[in-house]
């Protein structure tokens, strides 16, 4: 999609948006304007904790759990059940 379809697409949504959506698009912007990137909405105190945790795991150190062994914790620990 060229600028022009998208800005289109953007003044149109905009028109016809709830409030979840100006809000969405408002912190989206807020983001952008932070962080000078538009790819996520993170800020870069996150993206460098994400990007530490990834060093770790792919050198060895870091721990990863199956989707099984999480909900096992969150009902033992937490007593959320699946």
């Amino acid at each position: 999609m060229g600028t022009s379809e998208l800005k289109n697409l953007i003044s149109e949504s905009v028109a016809s948006a709830d409030i979840e959506l100006l809000e969405y698009i408002a912190e989206a912007i807020d983001t952008y304007k932070a962080n000078g990137t538009s790819s996520s909405l993170l800020t870069k105190e996150q993206m460098d904790e994400l990007d530490k945790r990834r060093a770790r795991y792919r050198s060895g150190r870091g721990t990863s759990y199956s989707w099984e062994e999480v909900k096992k914790q969150l009902k033992e620990n937490h007593g959320f059940s699946s």
